[in-house]
């Protein structure tokens, strides 16, 4: 059964804050190894899904460097393959993707042209490993011209995602999209398989998000089915849900190395991690390329990270390539790419915080600020001394006390 995949990557990722200054959501570090659209990815080349379209349009190029001809993935192909699409120049107008069913109708051609019986979406910001041919398989039975995916979460989770109510047939009745409070059991995962006869038939000018105008016309004239999932899932939407999801690994490391279900990633050059006599490595992921002279304890690091000595490390996740400096105290926090920390800095939530005019260096985020939670953005340095409060944001670039 062949079947054209559509990845949407294109959000802005405004809830990841720093990271997502100058990378796409998509393109975020994960795990110490990954980004997060490497699980879709890997999902893909698992089931034998290898003609692929990713639709990104936000600060794309970390994405397009990670991607490039998809080798990793066994995707470099001469048939199929791995593509970035963008909005292009149609000879009238060009327009940013307005949405998710713009995206789609933007590249209509694609879809229309690809042969396929079936066109799965998948939403590039998830981590989760499933067998698509499974949720094909389903969508086949039903014979519905719609298939979603969806999982049971918990009561505080469902004003995070579109909450649906499936019939015992497994027939979706009901969608609400983000709802202050529900009853509903289920969320949508935004994972979608269309009949492609019937997805070039609903797709059109002024039809902008597949929720609103695609999925809920569908839902009232009982023309979706619902495939439920039950393994791990977790929607990459915020500060604290990358957070969780992050040193969850530290418990649960075979969501991200199930036998026989690998996740692909672009690999780094560099040699094996070196920790010295005065380290002390405790329960945590330690990149390629680290040089490690202090304390890490629950942490991740990516590859070429340096602890110096008397630094402590304690349940963060730092990028590659950042130096954290010697006799420095750092806790739950997430530093990105290129960090400089120098000597004696101190970060976390039980620090009161000893720079005046902190607020200047900082976005207002009331989900990280009430977590304590600390992002330092890409290539930001903090100088020797300086005291930062659990719940800081650093902007890229940023110079600390300098």
């Amino acid at each position: 059964m062949k079947a054209l995949t559509m990845i949407l990557a294109g959000g802005t990722g405004r809830g990841l804050s720093a990271l997502t200054r100058h990378r796409a959501k998509t393109a975020v570090p994960f795990g110490g190894k990954y980004r997060i659209i490497d699980f879709c990815l890997s999902n893909c080349v698992h089931a034998g899904l290898t003609d692929i379209a990713i639709l990104a349009q936000y600060s794309p190029k970390s994405l397009i460097e990670h991607i490039r001809m998809g080798k990793p993935w066994d995707l470099d192909r001469k048939s199929g393959g791995v593509y970035i699409l963008q909005p292009v120049y149609h000879g009238k107008k060009s327009n940013w993707y307005l949405g998710t069913a713009d995206a789609l109708f933007q590249n209509i051609d694609l879809i229309r042209n690809s042969g396929a019986e079936n066109t799965i979406v998948l939403s590039g910001d998830q981590v989760y490993t499933m067998d698509y041919n499974q949720l094909l398989d389903f969508h086949a039975r039903t014979g519905k011209p719609v298939t979603i995916a969806y999982k049971k979460v918990t009561a505080k989770q469902r004003s995070r995602f579109g909450m649906v109510r499936v019939s015992k047939t497994g027939i979706v009745k009901e969608f609400k999209e983000k709802p202050h409070s529900s009853d509903f059991q289920y969320a949508s995962m935004g994972i979608y398989v269309f009949k492609t006869k019937y997805l070039l038939k609903v797709l059109d000018v002024g039809k902008e998000d597949i929720v609103f105008d695609i999925l809920l016309p569908a839902i009232s004239k009982g023309g979706v089915a619902g495939f439920r999932y039950s393994g791990y899932w977790e929607d990459i939407g915020s500060i604290p849900s990358y957070y969780r999801a992050s040193l969850r690994l530290l418990k649960k490391s075979a969501i991200i190395r199930g036998k026989g279900w690998p996740i692909y990633t672009r690999g780094v050059d560099l040699p094996p991690a070196k920790l010295f006599e005065s380290s002390t490595v405790e329960n945590s992921i330690i990149g390629r390329g680290c040089k490690i002279r202090g304390k890490v304890s629950g942490s991740i690091l990516f590859p070429g990270v340096v602890i110096e000595k008397g630094a402590v490390v304690k349940d963060c996740i730092i990028f590659s390539f950042s130096v954290i400096g010697a006799d420095s105290s750092i806790s739950k926090a997430i530093i990105d790419k290129e960090v400089r920390i120098h000597e004696k800095v101190r970060i976390g939530p039980d620090v009161k915080g000893n720079l005046p005019d902190i607020d200047r260096y900082c976005e207002k985020d009331k989900s990280i600020r009430t977590r304590g939670i600390t992002v330092l953005g890409k290539k930001s340095k903090v100088r020797a001394g300086i005291e930062i409060p659990g719940g800081a944001v650093i902007e890229p670039g940023s110079k600390v006390g300098f």
